[in-house]
């Protein structure tokens, strides 16, 4: 019984980062769409060239974050996938081991694009 404690415990904390992560990068795709169109907008209305370098230096960040997102996507989908295939047996019929499995179905297209 400790053993299957253990084992719904590691799947709930590797499903809980599986959906932060996807979050995270919801987040930052919605903030780069945001700052880009901000960044157009400042640059059709002719705002001080300074203003423009540094919106232009904001969605630089926000796009490097999407790639930083997808590589710890990648690692928390390969965490979660060893782990649903280590204890899925021991938890069958969990609702760790169900959140666990809806989480991989729902991210693994994503992964692939």
């Amino acid at each position: 019984m400790a053993d299957n404690k253990e084992a719904l415990r590691a799947l709930k904390i590797k499903t809980g980062v599986m959906t932060r992560v996807k979050k995270e990068l919801a987040m930052y795709e919605q903030e780069v769409k945001t700052e880009t169109d901000k960044l157009e907008t400042m640059k059709s209305e002719g705002r001080d060239p300074h203003d423009v370098k540094q919106q232009d230096q904001v969605l630089g960040e926000s796009t490097m974050m999407i790639g930083d997102c997808k590589s710890r996507m990648e690692g928390a989908f390969n965490d979660l996938l060893a782990a649903v295939e280590e204890h899925g047996p021991d938890c069958e019929g969990s609702e760790e081991l169900t959140a666990a499995q809806a989480i991989l179905d729902e991210v693994e297209p994503m992964l692939e694009v």
